[in-house]
């Protein structure tokens, strides 16, 4: 599997007579789109804006405005949302014939309009050269094991800026562990934070935990985390802090255990049969910064392994669902029976 490369956020230039932006976060797609057109106006003056739903409006549309003089001959900005599906579904070839006339109007677009395509995903084709060749072809896509740090350097910049605060380094590492990288979700944080410590405030990792909660069944899913580490003291202290401190009920966090080792066997016999890691991470659905721990673990121990694990954990889940032994007692000697197995097969 080739090394994936850190993202990068996208360069503007108001030489740029078309951009494509597409990716699933909507907030950044918005983010871009207002730093594109500050750029334009930066050289251009004002500038007239135009959006189009691509679901619905026609291409002659699109190209008539952006041949169109605006009222003060101003620099405009074409923008057409569900751009993907605009250039498949319009015209009798499926989607052909729009694809015909956006790639006629590229060779020879006005100077005084830009043309922004925002789309969720994008079907690549010879368009996307010229596309390339006057203007820039951008792909929102984060990957939390190696764009961390462009995450990190995101939310110290929008704490100044559209905050007028500034955040310690650990904060911002533990806001990105608690929320990942939903910008949308990151920004209402930070303006909650910042609102706390007033302007030009600081905000520390002690406001962080104190404001920023997770619920209470990504409380409980912090005990897989802990136990793949293969520490049993770890894994016993986040028990306690879970059961004690947080009163998360015994049956969620034992759920949460079972749940581990559910993907544990799944994961260990797919990868047997031959399967890659990257299908294997579709369908067992593993996220996180545990991912690669838990394909590693997995690859380690047998399924059978994983498979009798599972079962001695399931009949204790049925002890306590019972009501027989100690909650408290039968959890802990869980945990530890997991993490020792786990550290045992990571010294192989």
């Amino acid at each position: 599997m080739a090394r994936r490369s850190p993202y990068a956020p996208p360069r503007f230039d108001p030489s740029m007579r078309v951009v494509v932006l597409r990716g699933k976060d909507a907030f950044l797609v918005q983010e871009y789109t207002r730093r594109f057109i500050t750029t334009i106006e930066e050289a251009h003056g004002t500038v007239e804006r135009f959006e189009f739903d691509g679901d619905t409006v026609q291409p002659a549309e699109v190209l008539d405005e952006l041949r169109s003089y605006g009222l003060l001959q101003e620099h405009k900005i074409v923008i057409v949302d569900h751009a993907d599906r605009f250039l498949a579904s319009q015209g009798s070839s499926g989607g052909t014939a729009t694809r015909r006339l956006l790639e006629r109007y590229l060779e020879a677009p006005v100077e005084s309009a830009t043309l922004l395509l925002r789309a969720e995903t994008w079907k690549a084709g010879k368009i996307d050269k010229r596309i390339a060749e006057i203007g820039l072809m951008h792909k929102i896509d984060l990957d939390e094991r190696t764009d961390l740090p462009f995450a990190m350097k995101w939310c110290a910049g929008r704490t100044k800026k559209a905050h007028v605060a500034s955040i310690e380094d650990d904060a911002a590492a533990l806001l990105l562990k608690r929320i990942g990288l939903d910008f949308a979700r990151l920004d209402s944080e930070l303006a909650k934070l910042a609102a706390l410590v007033g302007e030009n405030g600081v905000i520390t990792r002690q406001h962080v935990i104190e404001m920023t909660g997770i619920s209470r069944e990504e409380q409980a899913w912090a005990i897989q985390d802990a136990v793949l580490s293969g520490k049993a003291e770890r894994a016993i202290r986040t028990l306690r802090e879970l059961h004690e401190v947080s009163r998360q009920p015994a049956e969620l966090i034992l759920w949460s255990l079972v749940d581990l080792l559910r993907k544990l066997h799944a994961t260990s016999a797919m990868l047997r049969a031959g399967h890659d890691s990257g299908d294997i991470v579709r369908k067992q659905r593993l996220f996180g910064s545990s991912r690669d721990r838990l394909l590693q673990v997995a690859r380690a121990g047998e399924p059978a392994k994983w498979s009798s694990l599972l079962r001695e954990t399931l009949r204790r889940q049925h002890g306590i669902r019972s009501g027989y032994g100690r909650n408290e007692r039968t959890l802990e000697g869980i945990t530890v029976r997991i993490a020792d197995t786990l550290n045992t097969l990571a010294m192989r």
